[in-house]
């Protein structure tokens, strides 16, 4: 899923998760999980707010290179049967301008395997923010590709504000293709 609103998709994904009994692993690279949503929305669906903090584990990366490293050698201990994994953001840190675009590449390339073995043993479930207005589409979206079985653009039709009327569209592409 991409687009607006991603805050309250991410809090309801957890929330959704753990309500069913799924231990929730939230990979965060995109440093936008909110936990006062993720507790909002579980006592929508009946939990308590501490069945809610304990079934959401979740891990912040704030570069390409914590990112893969979280993802191969952290996470994969933490997968379980019944387990849902959310990524919120993974395209945003490859965007750091800092980082050479060949080793963003090969980074970005890196994450998609260990992502393609992860959804081989657990729900897996893409949240996309918007990226900055200045980032340069260097089409690292298309590389997602294997990990796709659909993608919905969630939009908000009041100026991007949260709680305004949304819209969802389904597809296989979008603007980070």
């Amino acid at each position: 899923m991409w687009g607006e609103p991603f805050r309250p998709l991410a809090a309801a994904a957890a929330a959704w998760g753990v309500a069913r009994g799924a231990r929730v692993l939230v990979v965060d690279a995109a440093n936008a999980f909110d936990p006062y949503r993720l507790v909002r929305e579980a006592r929508n669906r009946g939990l308590s707010r501490a069945a809610a903090l304990s079934g959401v584990r979740v891990a912040r990366a704030f570069t390409s290179h914590q990112l893969v490293r979280l993802l191969k050698e952290e996470l994969p201990g933490e997968l379980e049967s019944l387990s849902l994994v959310l990524v919120l953001g993974p395209v945003s840190l490859f965007y750091d301008e800092q980082i050479p675009l060949a080793e963003r590449r090969r980074l970005f390339t890196n994450m998609v395997d260990i992502l393609v073995t992860y959804k081989a043993r657990a729900p897996l479930l893409l949240l996309q923010p918007p990226l900055p207005r200045g980032a340069v589409n260097r089409r690292f979206g298309r590389l997602l590709t294997p990990l796709l079985d659909s993608l919905v653009q969630v939009e908000n039709r009041e100026n991007n504000r949260i709680g305004g009327e949304g819209s969802i569209k389904s597809g296989r592409s979008g603007p980070h293709g």
